[in-house]
């Protein structure tokens, strides 16, 4: 077995095992050791084992499995540790959890204590595999698929974005890696005319363009109507089949307004799809004195366009949705806005609070429209106070420092409680934000057992009302070996 350690790792082989002259003798060293085995419990050769510590600032260990898939660490204080193995081809492994997406338990290991009992056991990765056609029948090459999972985001559902694979020269894929769970699979022929045959044409006719739009499986032309898909640990799902038939080519034409009195030269015009979640990008610069936009050879589908200029430092912009259909759309008019300087207080309450002060707030977008421009953060200035310059209108996500101990107690803009509900920025907003922390979070404890014997569980604290699609309130543990947990840095 091999062995080598990173990440502020060193003092678990060395630190430890190294006494100093003039002192008493440290404790025995511990042991963790075990194997790595796969469904069929033969041994695993080679996988990737890491130790780490459960500690505020955590410590990493690597180990190879060898030949009989057994690994050991040495050397090693009595502390709190866990325990995990990867490998390509096979679902990452902890121990004390059944999923990869469950934390690992927690191993309480004694002073001179050798525990060599661990079994950590891979399980097959699953995939899903297909081929793709044009409309004929023919293969269709460079083609992506995607493998997408439903999730919520805000309150709302959603397909979260998963592995990507291109179809080879005769038209199949191939996606694995993926652990149990349900799918959606989408195919999409990027930035390539469809060919099609015309028997007979006409001189002088101009010929219509055809695109691949983007479908999902079966023959879907929106998520929500897509098949989810079921794949077990292991399971090779085939003939998830696609045939894309060609569709006419559209266009989006408009202009941008631009406010009186705001002298701008040009302005940068950008189409993201949003049935891939604003990726896509397409973009274009439009000059005075018109600020004509007209971008061709676009697939149906939904779509938004985002204007954005900068003046004298100010920026302006401009958000409107687009549903494009065969016949393409016309006459759009997006209207820049003007963005808002965000002022706003970082106060601190609780033990010690004057030992802490926040450095800095940011802030993300909230409703998934990109921003092209430098990130919206400010220093937090030795008062409190901070100011985010040039946030335009849209749906805005607030992050703030926080003290180690502490949570976010209320983030208030003007009267509105922006730490529940989303932030909405507009041109006329001109109230304040302000941001309260605590240095004093809440810690809950317990223990989980199943019969009369300690259990090995994740426990999820998650808060219920209005605060249930706020993330960042959830708050979860794992058990240790007797079945204990705690859950610390939780909103009250």
């Amino acid at each position: 077995m091999r062995c080598s350690v990173f990440r502020a790792s060193i003092g678990l082989f060395c630190f430890f095992a190294i006494g100093v002259a003039g002192q008493s003798p440290a404790p025995s060293p511990g042991v963790i050791a075990g194997i790595v085995v796969d469904s069929a419990n033969s041994p695993v050769r080679r996988a990737i084992v890491t130790l780490s510590t459960v500690e505020a600032q955590p410590q990493d260990a690597v180990a190879w499995t060898d030949a009989n898939g057994r690994f050991s660490f040495g050397y090693l204080p009595a502390g709190r540790y866990q325990l995990r193995a990867v490998k390509d081809g096979y679902q990452g492994a902890a121990y004390g959890a059944e999923t990869s997406r469950r934390a690992p338990a927690t191993i309480q290991l004694a002073a001179g204590q050798v525990r060599s009992d661990f079994v950590l056991r891979f399980q097959l990765v699953g995939s899903i595999s297909g081929v793709v056609l044009d409309e004929d029948g023919d293969p269709l090459s460079g083609v992506e698929v995607r493998v997408l999972r439903p999730d919520f985001q805000r309150g709302k559902r959603t397909l979260l974005p998963g592995p990507m694979t291109v179809t080879d020269s005769n038209g199949h894929y191939l996606v694995s890696g993926l652990a149990g769970g349900k799918y959606v699979v989408s195919a999409m022929r990027r930035n390539s005319a469809a060919i099609r045959i015309h028997p007979e044409a006409t001189a002088g006719e101009p010929q219509q363009q055809y695109l691949y739009g983007l479908q999902y499986y079966p023959a879907a032309d929106h998520a929500e109507a897509a098949t989810l898909i079921p794949v077990q640990l292991g399971q090779q799902i085939s003939q998830i089949d696609f045939r894309l038939p060609a569709r006419p080519a559209s266009s989006i034409e408009g202009k941008i307004i631009v406010p009186p009195g705001v002298a701008v030269s040009d302005v940068s015009v950008n189409i993201a799809n949003q049935d891939l979640g604003n990726q896509n990008f397409i973009g274009q610069r439009v000059s005075a004195p018109d600020f004509i936009f007209n971008r061709f050879s676009l697939a149906p589908g939904s779509y938004v366009l985002i204007a954005q200029a900068s003046v004298d430092g100010k920026q302006y912009r401009g958000v409107q949705a687009v549903e494009l259909g065969p016949q393409g759309v016309k006459g759009i008019a997006v209207p820049l806005e003007p963005s808002i300087d965000l002022s706003g207080s970082v106060s601190v309450e609780g033990p010690e609070a004057a030992k802490y002060t926040a450095s800095f707030v940011n802030l993300t977008s909230g409703d998934g429209i990109p921003w092209n421009a430098p990130p919206l953060r400010a220093n937090v200035n030795k008062d409190g106070s901070f100011k985010i310059s040039g946030v335009p209108a849209g749906i805005w996500d607030i992050g703030v420092s926080i003290p180690p101990t502490g949570y976010v107690k209320s983030m208030h803009l003007g009267d509105q409680d922006v730490l529940t509900e989303e932030m909405m920025i507009r041109p006329s907003t001109t109230e304040a934000l302000k941001i309260v922390l605590s240095t004093h979070a809440a810690k809950l404890e317990g223990d989980v057992v199943q019969g009369d014997q300690p259990a090995q569980a994740v426990v999820l604290l998650a808060p219920d009302g209005k605060a249930r699609h706020v993330f960042s309130f959830y708050r979860f543990a794992t058990t240790d070996e007797k079945g204990h947990f705690e859950i610390s840095r939780a909103r009250p």
